[in-house]
């Protein structure tokens, strides 16, 4: 996973294999200079986080 950051907030975001990801970093990095770009393992491209099982929040509809 490839993130480019601009401060603290998330930009943009690419999941895949490992060598593409290598090669979309080198292809970015250029294009973002000064911006920082991270590159992460992710657990599965496109895996949706399992949601928790408990409520969050309480519901107050009216």
């Amino acid at each position: 996973m490839v993130r480019i950051w601009l401060g603290d907030h998330l930009i943009a975001e690419y999941v895949a294999e490992p060598d593409r990801a290598s090669r979309y970093q080198r292809v970015m990095t250029p294009k973002f200079t000064g911006l920082r770009i991270t590159v992460d393992s992710a657990a599965a491209p496109n895996a949706a986080s399992e949601l928790p099982s408990e409520q969050l929040w309480p519901l107050t509809v009216q």
